[in-house]
């Protein structure tokens, strides 16, 4: 089924006219689909019960013809309500929209089979009749505003009349006088009423819900994604449909109880975001807003991308070629190489943070992302054991990790543990504690990585990252852009080519896998 949305523009959300969030909307497509599908089986119930089982049920053998009509009219509008959503060309909205109208004619065919088996003289009308139970489920199934619920809840409950007054001028049936009218469809009237007034409060409820979600003119749809700082967020624009993923932050910022902290905060993050929204590199994730939640949860928005981290991208498919290796440093410094030049620094280069993508007829298209709008207040000798970075100190530089004052020759020490990691399948060093892994970024060498893997790695590609990994970061390579004309440098043989990316994305990450891979790495 469609998003609304996805046709795009103001005027469609005009169109659609409901303040309920997307997700509530498709869940209630799915309770409509689900009462059509009963429906239809008490209708074909009603059906056998009479004619088989139920002696005091109405015996369609006896009844007129119209009884039999109303009950598969019924049973067929009831179908027609459980496949709604398979229809695709119906967007969710306009799939509940033609629900309601259904809902009725499904209370016409339940009125005409109600209706027609003549009653006795002064037998006395008890119970309720199946069309005010009708509207009741109908109206509470599917929230909508309270006039449309009750424009068409009364729509429905005037098909009891009108039903009655088809099966007497059918000759069914005789007339009756009013008061027998008014006992028979007076309840009715009532319930159209109650039903449209809880209708109302369901969707205010789902609209506060949608309130509540927004963040910068962006709804949550759905969590796509949580790490160690928070959750990431499948976002969609209220207005002109972009999708786009929000980053909630939800571990506890410690921000002191001096006065005025609230906006000391505000201003940094106001400061950083309009920093690291200044890059224009297109290697670097785009972002579009930041804020703070009703809890006072920062959330900054970005772009949404569709592919694989690193991370995932070995651990999935092994160790890259150093070809390919070289094309995603390359692109990864040409992200850092601005920022640098900045002045901002990324603090968390790591694979995870860094997604190879397929960007429109681009295949394997680095985006760098969490620049680190907050950073952590942790000691950097304090980390949980676990695989996530800043988060566990896998691929933090020396100094990072002795709790030195750290530059952009930080972020070179991650690009080279990075590269590492793509070329051998592993990070430079491997042990069992966060602290011992610590310790051995400040005093360990690397074992050479040729000596890691049986593919080919060039010796001065080794080298390079060799360097890139000096626990001396005046003996790294100095700058984003040295590093870039280095790694060229180091295997002009080996190219990896625009065919040969798309060649492996083909075979190995179809486009229909793209967006489930994002959703599960892009944290």
């Amino acid at each position: 089924m469609e998003n609304p949305l996805e046709e795009g523009g103001l005027s469609t959300l005009l169109q659609t006219g409901t303040a309920l969030p997307l997700d509530l909307l498709e869940r209630a497509l799915r309770r409509m689909s689900w009462v059509g599908i009963a429906l239809a089986v008490a209708a074909t119930g009603v059906y056998l019960l009479g004619r088989y089982v139920q002696p005091g049920w109405i015996n369609p053998a006896q009844a007129p013809m119209s009884y039999v009509l109303g009950l598969c009219m019924t049973a067929l509008i009831g179908l027609t309500l459980g496949l709604l959503p398979q229809i695709r060309m119906l967007t969710t909205v306009r799939a509940l929209d033609l629900g309601l109208i259904l809902e009725c004619f499904a209370g016409l065919s339940i009125s005409i089979a109600e209706n027609a088996v003549p009653r006795l003289d002064g037998e006395t009308v008890r119970g309720t009749s199946s069309v005010a139970v009708w509207i009741a489920i109908f109206a509470l199934a599917i929230p909508a505003k309270f006039g449309k619920t009750l424009t068409v809840a009364l729509a429905t409950a005037a098909m009891g009349p009108i039903g009655l007054a088809a099966q007497i001028a059918l000759g069914n049936v005789i007339n009756r006088p009013l008061s027998v009218w008014v006992a028979l469809f007076a309840g009715n009237f009532l319930f159209a009423f109650g039903a449209a007034a809880l209708s109302k409060l369901i969707y205010r409820l789902g609209a506060q819900v949608r309130e509540a979600r927004e963040f910068g003119g962006y709804e949550l749809v759905r969590c796509i994604g949580r790490g160690g700082m928070g959750e990431v967020w499948l976002a969609r624009h209220r207005l002109v449909g972009r999708e786009a993923a929000v980053k909630l932050i939800t571990q506890r910022i410690e921000v002191g109880s001096r006065p005025g902290w609230r906006d000391n905060l505000d201003k940094r993050f106001g400061r950083e975001a309009r920093a690291i929204a200044s890059l224009h590199s297109p290697h670097t994730v785009s972002l579009y807003g930041y804020g703070f939640s009703e809890q006072g949860f920062p959330y900054y928005v970005m772009e949404l991308l569709d592919g694989i981290d690193l991370e995932t991208l070995v651990s999935r498919f092994g160790a890259i070629a150093a070809s390919r290796s070289i094309s995603i440093l390359l692109q990864v410094c040409d992200s850092l190489a601005e920022a640098h030049e900045a002045g901002l620094t990324h603090r968390y280069i790591k694979p995870r943070n860094i997604m190879l993508c397929r960007l429109g007829v681009n295949c394997d298209f680095v985006k760098v992302v969490d620049f680190g709008l907050v950073q952590q207040r942790n000691r950097p000798n304090q980390w949980e054991t676990g695989r996530e970075i800043g988060g566990t100190p896998s691929f933090l530089a020396p100094e990072v990790a002795s709790g030195s004052a750290a530059d952009a020759r930080a972020d070179l020490y991650g690009v080279g543990c990075v590269a590492y990691w793509l070329l051998t399948g592993h990070p430079p060093f491997e042990r069992t504690t966060a602290i011992a892994m610590a310790a051995a970024h400040i005093t360990d060498l690397p074992v050479p990585p040729s000596q890691c893997t049986e593919n080919e790695i060039p010796r001065p590609l080794e080298q390079i990252v060799l360097a890139c990994l000096a626990k001396d970061r005046g003996e790294r390579p100095q700058t984003a852009r040295e590093l870039a004309l280095l790694l060229r440098d180091s295997a002009p043989r080996l190219q990896w080519t625009r065919e040969n990316a798309e060649e492996w994305w083909r075979l190995n990450m179809p486009a229909e896998t793209v967006a489930t891979a994002a959703a599960s790495t892009h944290t």
